[in-house]
């Protein structure tokens, strides 16, 4: 019997995060179901006190905001001492015994960052939340017990005596008073930040609370860094312990793995105005054009100057699955029937109208969109994660900071200097300040994009302060109604069927809809594709921003590449949006740079995010 209950703790212990996680998600949908009419815990609190329901709401999200930090820096402490593989290990790490940093305080550190935390999570539930940090607490309470039995019997008298020096979860007076020397330690390595900042997005998730009164917001911004840790958590915590003679494989295996940046379709649409691409390029009969895939808007769009061929090609498969989805789309349906399918127009047949188009894909584009049912619900241009973080974004920082009567104002306003006096006075504050710092944080975006967007980004860099002068420029100095980029970021569509991106217009529908057999997709690197190319093949060549995610040595090598397929005269278009790109020096005799050219559509492109646009010119007549 003994033996079995040892088990079943040893079961227990090693599936903790499991049952930690239904313990929290069991006392979330009681509150936010059976318990939803009832009043915050805060609120009863405050009523005690004398305080109305809202400002009770208030202090008690930034009571939370508090609280959370606290939890987060005594979470993150313990990586100034453990591994991330001990720390998340499923079994009982008993090689080392530590009594330094946290572990002079209390001897599970981790748990009671933890227990704090929930506690500050449940005043902003209903009663029922109270469960929260009372089943942990019973939950951790038989962890420890498992846990002390392995380490009493491993390090005998040694952790007898630290077990009489230092309390199991809740410090005393004796033992606060080793706060000074575990400080000594303290610090907040890639181990402790990396592996143990699960609640550090609630911080902002729960001031921007304080202002909506929502605790949902803080619980979809704090969301993604406890999916991630969790994440981690799990492939760490089942992965074996490697040894000297796999640690090269693994290495190999996470450089391979830094590889796969695409898992899904990134961008539904294209974030590049094609206008200026298409001034820059004058695109004759006897073009080829080149172009990245992206969403696949683009490509379809230089189909309207006529080309011979258009190349689209990317590397990520799902995004070419997209572009001939909608070139199957433009085969199979009327005009009307395009703008529903899309998600232009509000729709309840777009399966039946997949039914359709499906006969015109690609057999690889087939099999992946019969198993993409809710994209398909959805609409093709929202599928994307860009666009779904551009109606997060919509969700949690436009609609709570500007009314909809507002917005119309500003759309309607044509002139861009009432549109600037306005947005001093409706829209320049304090709360879109901080929740633009909070949407377009450096961690939350490497947690929702891929690491290998942000490789060659300097540290220094701000995506605050860069997102909110480039959106300032476009709301008081762009065109507003004709701007579909940024329409749908402030509305979550286009403004009207007026203003629709180029190749969705209805006067350009019959001219691509004769010329999208011109396309051809290419699933591919750059350098793989134009090394299967005779010299002098493509005329045109749209880059977007893929220069931000190489190294310069690898910049350098495909530019050299692009002029040994180019034709004499070519032209090259592309954006800058992180990273600063423009050809080296070293290439100077055959690629010149239109400058003057380049900030003349720049200053017209009402893709507005970029900070700089590149136009050049091939010469290849000039080689030596």
């Amino acid at each position: 019997m003994k033996n079995l209950n040892m088990k079943i703790k040893k079961i227990e212990f090693e599936i903790r995060i499991f049952i930690s996680f239904s313990i929290v998600i069991f006392v979330c949908v009681l509150s936010f179901s059976v318990f939803a009419q009832h009043p915050a815990n805060v609120v009863v609190i405050g009523k005690l006190t004398g305080l109305s329901a809202q400002t009770s709401m208030s202090l008690g999200f930034l009571m939370a905001a508090l609280i959370t930090a606290i939890a987060s820096v005594l979470r993150m402490w313990p990586g100034s001492v453990l591994t991330s593989r001990r720390m998340m290990a499923f079994p009982v790490q008993d090689d080392s015994l530590l009594v330094t940093g946290p572990y002079l305080i209390v001897r599970n550190p981790i748990y009671l960052a933890d227990l704090i935390a929930f506690s500050g999570f449940a005043l902003c539930l209903p009663f029922i939340g109270v469960l929260l940090p009372v089943l942990l607490y019973l939950h951790y309470t038989q962890l420890i017990k498992y846990e002390e039995v392995s380490l009493e019997r491993q390090f005998k008298e040694q952790y007898t005596g630290y077990k009489k020096r230092v309390p199991r979860l809740l410090p005393n007076h004796r033992s606060l008073g080793s706060v000074s020397a575990g400080l000594k330690e303290f610090e907040i390595n890639r181990d402790g930040f990396r592996h143990n900042a699960v609640y550090l997005l609630l911080i902002p998730g729960f001031i921007v609370a304080s202002f909506t009164h929502e605790i949902l917001h803080a619980i979809i911004i704090g969301l993604p860094a406890i999916i991630d840790w969790a994440v981690v958590h799990t492939r760490i915590g089942t992965s074996k312990k490697p040894n000297n003679n796999n640690i090269q494989k693994a290495k190999q295996e996470r450089i391979h793995s830094d590889k796969k940046v695409f898992k899904d379709i990134i961008y539904a649409q294209c974030w590049e105005d094609p206008r200026i691409d298409r001034e820059a390029f004058h695109i004759t009969s006897d073009d080829v054009v080149f172009s990245i895939t992206s969403g696949g808007c683009n490509a379809l769009a230089f189909l309207l100057d006529n080309p011979q061929k258009v190349i689209a090609l990317d590397m990520n498969p799902q995004q070419n699955f997209l572009l001939d989805l909608k070139i199957s789309a433009f085969k199979a349906l009327s005009y009307e029937e395009l703008l529903e399918f899309m998600g232009v127009r509000e729709s309840r047949n777009r399966f039946q109208l997949y039914e359709r188009v499906r006969d015109f894909l690609q057999p690889g584009s087939k099999r992946y969109w019969d198993r993409q049912r809710k994209k398909i619900q959805r609409g093709v241009i929202h599928c994307g994660r860009y666009e779904s973080y551009m109606r997060l974004l919509k969700r949690i920082v436009i609609t709570p900071l500007i009314s909809r009567r507002v917005l119309r104002k500003f759309f309607d306003t044509e002139d861009p200097s009432e549109r600037a006096v306005l947005f001093q006075k409706k829209w320049e504050n304090f709360r879109w300040w901080f929740l633009t710092r909070v949407m377009f944080s450096r961690r939350l975006n490497t947690l929702l994009f891929d690491k290998a967007f942000f490789a060659y980004l300097d540290e220094k860099f701000s995506f605050g302060n860069h997102f909110t002068e480039k959106a300032k420029r476009a709301i008081t100095q762009l065109p507003m109604k004709e701007n579909h980029f940024l329409s749908y970021i402030l509305l979550g569509r286009f403004y009207s069927e007026e203003y629709l991106p180029q190749y969705l217009k209805r006067e350009n529908y019959d001219v691509i809809r004769s010329r999208v057999d011109r396309v051809e997709i290419v699933t591919d690197s750059c350098e793989n594709y134009f090394s299967s190319l005779p010299d002098s093949s493509i005329s045109k060549f749209n880059f977007t921003n893929i220069f931000e995610w190489m190294s310069d040595d690898a910049y350098e090598g495909l530019l050299k590449e692009t002029v040994r397929v180019a034709k004499d005269r070519a032209v090259l278009t592309y954006r800058n949006l992180l990273v600063f790109r423009e050809h080296p020096s070293i290439l100077n005799n055959n690629i010149r740079s239109l400058k003057k050219v380049a900030k003349s559509l720049h200053e017209q492109d009402l893709s507005f995010i970029y900070n700089n646009y590149v136009v050049e010119e091939i010469h290849k007549r000039d080689e030596k």
